[in-house]
């Protein structure tokens, strides 16, 4: 579904991705971990072209999205192309971004609506199922400043889903929210694991990780310095700036 190899990105002189490679089947779960800083939002937001490569390739769901050159710079393809390849992604972040003048309903039919051309009747009707799945069927005409901020994402889950993606990105989806609230966008998420999508976590929720994840990345320093299944990675780490990591993390 993902395939992504030798990124590397910089911000001016930053050097914030330095060679990632890994991949993502159908159907898998991958949780990104690591420190702040480590590069994991990065690496997401450049799976879906919210930031572009300096070099590197990655594919999604077989299509080439970015390739190197024989100057091993990144090379993306039309526009239009990539655009379609990053349909079949959708995107839930750290600070929920719902447009504040728009009702629940209307903030999740209006992608839909405008990228797809879908008919607003045959939206309106996958909404109410997603708003029910996610648990907020009686919040459909509430606007986001009379929501709480577990309810936010969770309606920001329902807005990607509504494109009706074949992968789901997290980013620290979350870190904005208290104790109480993280449990209820955490159930959601394990409903979607339930439902076989391919999704990739970037999260501080270890024991979330441990326990939803088929396999874990452990980002330091813009590289993946350790990747292996979710259990065996959590219950006896390799590489001691791993172990360093879930020892500070678990204490």
């Amino acid at each position: 579904m993902i395939y992504a190899e030798k990124i590397y990105k910089s911000f001016g002189a930053l050097s914030v991705l330095k060679g990632v490679d890994f991949s993502v089947k159908r159907s898998e779960v991958v949780a990104i971990i690591g420190s702040s800083g480590s590069g994991k939002s990065t690496l997401l937001r450049c799976l879906n072209n919210l930031e572009q490569i300096d070099s590197g390739n990655i594919a999604i769901e077989n299509k080439w999205m970015v390739q190197n050159n024989k100057a091993n710079k990144a090379v993306y393809v039309a526009d239009q192309e990539i655009k379609m390849i990053c349909s079949k992604m959708g995107m839930v972040f750290q600070h929920f971004n719902l447009f504040p003048h728009m009702t629940v309903l209307q903030n999740i039919i209006e992608a839909p609506m405008i990228v797809k051309k879908m008919q607003r009747s045959e939206i309106e009707l996958l909404a109410q199922e997603l708003l029910s799945k996610v648990g907020l069927s009686d919040k459909y005409n509430y606007y986001p400043s009379q929501l709480s901020g577990g309810q936010k994402q969770r309606v920001a889950i329902a807005r990607a889903l509504a494109m009706q993606p074949d992968i789901m990105l997290f980013d620290e989806p979350t870190s904005a929210l208290d104790p109480e609230l993280t449990g209820e966008v955490l159930k959601t998420m394990q409903k979607l694991v339930e439902d076989k999508m391919t999704m990739v976590i970037v999260t501080h929720e270890m024991g979330f990780a441990r326990e939803v994840a088929d396999t874990v990345l452990f980002m330091d320093s813009g590289v993946i310095v350790e990747a292996g299944p979710a259990k065996a990675l959590f219950d006896n780490p390799q590489n001691l700036r791993t172990q360093e990591f879930l020892s500070s993390m678990f204490k």
